[in-house]
């Protein structure tokens, strides 16, 4: 990946992995499933997607386990080819990211 990092905040990697229908990402009503989370800063998220988004879309993170369900607003900040061919990297920066980053954590 050809990425440049560009938050300078500290980010929140997450210590287990999601269920694949646990985090999803929805442009209207297009939803995507995110395959892994990279991490969670106080301004954004990144991870691999199968599919490649439009930089400046509109999106809604949706998170839903059978005790809650929370959708976080935000708009796609880049997206860039993986180099080993799995997919799309890319960035979302979110109108809330640390309310997503806490219901991560804590299930």
């Amino acid at each position: 990946m050809t990425v440049t990092e560009q938050r300078k905040l500290q980010r929140y990697p997450l210590e287990h992995r999601l269920h694949d229908s646990t985090v999803m990402l929805r442009i209207g009503h297009t939803h995507y499933a995110i395959r892994h989370i990279r991490d969670i800063s106080d301004s954004g998220i990144s991870f691999y997607l199968d599919e490649d988004l439009t930089v400046s879309s509109k999106v809604t993170i949706e998170y839903a386990d059978p005790k809650v369900s929370i959708d976080v607003y935000g708009r796609v900040a880049w997206c860039a080819k993986r180099t080993d061919g799995e997919g799309y990297a890319m960035g979302v920066e979110l109108l809330s990211p640390l309310m997503l980053y806490a219901m991560l954590r804590k299930h």
